[in-house]
């Protein structure tokens, strides 16, 4: 501090008596100390919005992330024109998109084994999927089977407003392809459109809901 206050001498001879004494009595110390909070504060600002610009830029936002599972169902592609094969409640119709989750983190589905996976719950399911060229999707572990239910209906959007007739027919729920249960979700075109709009399916509801033709011969 003697050597600061030397440097600082021709500065404090022009300043008047009283407030040279203050600074030889402990003044010193109140001015650089309120210089340091001074420093500090406009360098916490600085990180604090350096950082918040860094983050703003490379998190999306929680719309974009679930933007990202969003389904257009008017932008599919028609359907083949093949027979058809599946049928939902006795009505013929045809597999367009299959949506496929693991229930909690500790577990995980791969795109590489959803045919399989659809297989285990219905045999030949997955073939038809493969044969109508099914759309697959895999989302991340999902909390809930009510959740998954949820979150299906509202990313997959139909071109027909609720309420109305439509080709599409929207059904999600637990599915049992082995020991370890999963979450399923599919979007189903029918040549006719219907009323039937949106199903929520249990476990062991699948082989009710739809039936599989088997091909002659």
């Amino acid at each position: 501090m003697d050597e600061f206050k030397k440097h600082m001498t021709p500065l404090t001879d022009l300043l008047p008596p009283g407030v040279r004494e203050f600074l030889d009595g402990g003044g010193w110390w109140v001015i650089l100390g309120v210089a340091a909070l001074v420093l500090l504060l406009l360098l916490w600002a600085v990180v604090d919005r350096s950082v918040r610009a860094l983050f703003r830029r490379r998190l999306p936002s929680l719309e974009e992330a679930d933007r990202a599972f969003h389904e257009n169902l008017a932008d599919y592609p028609p359907p083949a024109t093949a027979g058809y094969r599946l049928s939902l409640y006795h009505l013929p119709v045809r597999l367009r998109l299959v949506v496929m989750a693991a229930i909690g983190t500790e577990a995980s589905v791969e795109e590489g084994t959803a045919l399989e996976l659809l297989d285990r719950i219905m045999p030949g399911l997955g073939a038809i999927a493969a044969q109508e060229q099914a759309r697959i999707r895999i989302w991340p572990p999902q909390v809930s089977q009510q959740g998954f239910t949820l979150a299906f209906h509202r990313r997959t959007q139909r071109p027909e407003p609720e309420g109305e007739l439509s080709h599409w027919v929207l059904a999600a729920g637990r599915a049992q392809p082995g020991r370890q249960a999963i979450l399923l979700g599919l979007a189903l075109w029918t040549e006719e459109p219907t009323m039937i709009g949106r199903l929520a399916i249990d476990t062991y509801q699948w082989l009710d809901v739809l039936r599989i033709k088997m091909p002659e011969g």
